[in-house]
Parts: C-alpha cells; sequence; structure tokens
C-alpha cells in the first residue's frame, strides 16, 4: 500500500513541475517549436496525473474514467517529442503537412479507438480488474491497434532521438551535455515502452507512466542547465516576428522557409498568397522585388501599393555553417521617407532657392556631362548666357524683396520658355544661363530672340507695382575640343559685348 503512496506522491510532484514548465516555457517565446514544447508538457501532464488518480481509485468506475483522462495525452506524448525534435533541428520546414499526417494520424486514430473501444475492443481487447497489494488495479488485454500505437511511438522516439545525435555531430560537438540529456530522455522514453509490455516483474503496473518522469526531468535539466530552447535564439525569433522590416529566409535553392508577420503583409499588400516557397514563383509578377530578393548587394527597389510608390532597401546576410553556406536572410526595409528626404536633399544641393533653377554646381556637373556627350557624338550644341539689364536699379527703388521677386518671376519664364530639353540654370545675381542641344543655328536664333520678345512685354509684379526689364544675352557655339569652362568665357565675352552696345539684344561669338 505504501508503494502506492509514494508512487502517487512522485508522480504528483512531477505533474506539477510539468505544469509549471509547461507555462515557463510559453512566456519565453510563441515560436512553433516552444509551442510543440508546451503541448509535449501538457499532453504528459494528462497522462501522469491520470494514471496518478487511477492509482488511487478504489471504483471500477473511477478507475476506468481516469483511464480515459489518460488517453487525452498517452497517443500525443511520443507524437509531440518528435515535432519537438524536428522543429528543434530544423527539419519540419518542408513537407509540412506531410510530416504532421505520419506524425499525428496514429495517435489522433489511437485516441479515437480508445474511446469507442467498447464496440470494437481493437486497442484493449478486453479489461478486468485485479487486486496488489491491496490495491485494485485495471488489467488491459493488448488488441491489435495498441502494437500499433506502441510500435509508431517507439519509432517517434528512436527518430527523435536521431535527429538530436546528427544535429549534435552537425553543429560539430558544441552542445554535447544538451544532446546527451535530450538521448537520455529518449531512452527512458522507450525503456519505459518495452517494460509495459514485457512486465518483467510480474506487477500490472504501467511502467511508461514511471520512466516518462524521468524523461520530462531530464528535458526540465536541458532547459535549465544547457539553454535547450535557447534564450539567445528565442530573443533572435522576438526580434524576427516583431521587427517592423520584412524578414525572409531563403535557402539555396531560392525557396521561402520562413518569413514574419511583416514579410506576410508586404506580400498581402502586393496581392501575393503564399501558395508556392519557390521564390520565382512567388514573385513572378512583381518583376522589381524578385531582382531585388536575387540580388547578393545592398539595392533600393520601388513598389506600388495602394496607388502609391513607395521605396523599400533589400539588405542581404548570408546563413552560413562553416564554409558552406545555407541560405539567406532577406530584410526588407521600408525607407519610402528617408527616400524621399535624400532625394529632396538631393535636389536642393542642386536648385537654387529663390527661382528654382539649377545652381551653378548643378550646371557645371550636368553642362560637363552634356559637353562629353556632344563631342562624342559631333553633335551640335549652344550656351547663353543672361543677365537682367538694370537689375540694380530694382533692388535700389523698390528693396531687394522686389529683387528677389523679380528673380523668381524671370526664372519661370526661363523655365518655361526653353522647357525640359534645356539645361537652365541661375548661376548667381541676375545672371543665367541655357544650354541647348540638337538645334539648328536658326532654331537656336528663333528661340533666343522670341524670349527676348517675352521678356519685354512681361509685366513683373510686386505688391502693387508694376516693373518692365529687359535682358542682355551673349551666346557661343562648342567648337571641337572646347571644355565647358571656355564655353562659359566665350558667352560670358558676348553677353558683356550685348551690354556695351545698348543692352536688351543678343550677341554670338
Amino acid at each position: 500500500m505504501y508503494i502506492f503512496n509514494i508512487i502517487s506522491l512522485y508522480l504528483i510532484v512531477i505533474a506539477l513541475l510539468t505544469v509549471f514548465w509547461a507555462a515557463y516555457i510559453r512566456t519565453l517565446n510563441g515560436s512553433s517549436f516552444t509551442n510543440a514544447s508546451m503541448l509535449l508538457c501538457f499532453a504528459m501532464c494528462f497522462y501522469i496525473l491520470g494514471y496518478t488518480l487511477e492509482l488511487n481509485s478504489s471504483e471500477p468506475s473511477q478507475i476506468l474514467f481516469w483511464n480515459y483522462i489518460e488517453y487525452i495525452g498517452i497517443p500525443f506524448v511520443s507524437a509531440f517529442w518528435l515535432t519537438t525534435a524536428l522543429l528543434y533541428t530544423g527539419h519540419f520546414s518542408r513537407h509540412k503537412i506531410i510530416l504532421s499526417l505520419a506524425i499525428f494520424l496514429i495517435p489522433v486514430l489511437t485516441f479515437i479507438l480508445r474511446y469507442t473501444n467498447d464496440y470494437h475492443h481493437l486497442y484493449f481487447a478486453s479489461v478486468s480488474f485485479t487486486e496488489e497489494f491491496g490495491k485494485l488495479i485495471l488489467v488491459k488485454k493488448t488488441g491489435v491497434w495498441m502494437y500499433v500505437q506502441t510500435v509508431h511511438s517507439m519509432l517517434m522516439i528512436l527518430v527523435s532521438m536521431g535527429l538530436f545525435i546528427h544535429d549534435s555531430i552537425r553543429t560539430g560537438g558544441k552542445q554535447h551535455g544538451k544532446v546527451l540529456l535530450t538521448i537520455g530522455a529518449s531512452v527512458f522514453a522507450i525503456a519505459g515502452l518495452v517494460l509495459t509490455q514485457v512486465k518483467p516483474f510480474g506487477f500490472t503496473i504501467d511502467y511508461m507512466v514511471l520512466c516518462l518522469p524521468i524523461t520530462a526531468l531530464l528535458v526540465i535539466v536541458a532547459i535549465a542547465r544547457f539553454d535547450l530552447l535557447e534564450t539567445k535564439s528565442m530573443a533572435r525569433s522576438r526580434a524576427f516576428e516583431y521587427s517592423d522590416d520584412a524578414v525572409f529566409l531563403v535557402n539555396r535553392q531560392n525557396k521561402l522557409i520562413d518569413y514574419n508577420a511583416s514579410a506576410k503583409s508586404l506580400l498581402e499588400q502586393l496581392q501575393i498568397r503564399i501558395s508556392n516557397t519557390n521564390i520565382f514563383s512567388l514573385l513572378q509578377n512583381v518583376p522589381p522585388l524578385l531582382g531585388g530578393m536575387l540580388c547578393q548587394e545592398k539595392n533600393i527597389v520601388r513598389l506600388q501599393l495602394d496607388g502609391r510608390d513607395r521605396y523599400f532597401e533589400i539588405t542581404t546576410r548570408r546563413i552560413d555553417e562553416r564554409t558552406v553556406t545555407r541560405g539567406w536572410i532577406k530584410t526588407v526595409r521600408d525607407t519610402t521617407e528617408i527616400y524621399r528626404l535624400n532625394e529632396e536633399l538631393k535636389k536642393q544641393a542642386i536648385t537654387d532657392e529663390l527661382s528654382m533653377l539649377n545652381n551653378r554646381r548643378a550646371f557645371m556637373q550636368i553642362g560637363r556631362e552634356w559637353v562629353a556627350s556632344a563631342e562624342e557624338s559631333d553633335g551640335q550644341l549652344s550656351l547663353f548666357m543672361f543677365d537682367i539689364d538694370f537689375f540694380k536699379h530694382v533692388n535700389d527703388r523698390y528693396g531687394h524683396a522686389a529683387g528677389d521677386s523679380v528673380i523668381q518671376d524671370f526664372g519661370r519664364l526661363l523655365k518655361e520658355h526653353f522647357h525640359s530639353e534645356c539645361l537652365v540654370a541661375r548661376l548667381g545675381g541676375e545672371e543665367f544661363a541655357v544650354m541647348l542641344s540638337g538645334r539648328t543655328d536658326e532654331q537656336v536664333r528663333q528661340a533666343l530672340y522670341a524670349f527676348l520678345e517675352k521678356v519685354r512685354g512681361h509685366v513683373f509684379h510686386y505688391r502693387e507695382q508694376k516693373i518692365r526689364l529687359t535682358v542682355s544675352a551673349g551666346g557661343t557655339k562648342k567648337k571641337p575640343d572646347q571644355t565647358l569652362e571656355s564655353l562659359m568665357r566665350n558667352a560670358d565675352k558676348a553677353l558683356y559685348e550685348s551690354k556695351a552696345q545698348g543692352r536688351d539684344r543678343v550677341t554670338m561669338l
């Protein structure tokens, strides 16, 4: 009688510890691995607690009731043990549906057959009761399906042990203590299955439930001492899951093996349903993203989301194991605001803030490119410098605010007249430049005289003041081997010639 009390106390303590560790595991991480570990703990708890109450029941109906409770957990212990091993060693990423069927089909059928056993006796051929040490004990005669369940459970535990051994070898033996404990846990589980079948001491007792707490204890030690759940990995997993950046894990075959919530949200916005893990098939309708994902260097892609252009920076990190690349971590970060800010800063760096034309820096940079291109193609290239006549009188008479207003308006006139195919810039003060490419002499002459006529007829407004102005221009055509600086000197000479001749005219040199 005392031996049953000791066994019961032993089992209750282990059941409570199992519940505690299940709750503790759940708080550490929300990954699939820890979820499977938690379910394993609960399955063991139902098994252990059910058997404990079965041992302490005195009525056949009570014994049978608690036996039913045991089978909420019994069929699934080895199934969750293998699932945990597969997730831990990274072998559950592919063929999830097939693996889940192979692992859980027989446990689910066992659960159903146990609860319907009275109708077919496939699981227990028969049940009866015997008395041992003054206790009423349930005697179960093995049915056909119970052999199937036993073999299936043993195979799953053996496969789990093999996975842990393989993982130890693969990682270079850096985790011997952890793996030895998990292998030991598997050995005790197998021993429990074997002893339950052979009953070496002649007792009608479930040896599996006695060995299972040792299995649980070894797992707990592995968690506490060797960090089986790898706190560092959990922290990384949390960072992975809750990152605002879309993160994709891609293997060497360019197959998507994992992704976080942000990645799923991005794909949904792009109207991509994750039905195919092959990157080429998955992203075939979004070529910019596909190209960016296949590129190993950092790159920026433009995607259209909700009718707006957005910019994403894609970075790649290799997943290495020794000298072998196992895959890549692709991080897709929305950099739209940063991109637009940078573009705005670039624009400001080359834009004259008063006239909103190119500034001198931009003119010199782009102008040299135009000169080089004209040199290569032997094309026509003309440069004209403009100066607003008597601009100083505007500032002196109406004030600098009026002068600024005239500069703004004059810049708008230049931009409208010469359009986007010309290089238009404010070089400083009231001095402007226009470079024209690919136009005949007659076209250039017409454009220039038309502009001077436009300025003569234009009224510049400042508050209630109406200001009329004219403009002087000097121009030159590019000659072979001539630089931008030489062109600007010639155009400047022509401009001063126009001023010397009375202004409001064009001079060509």
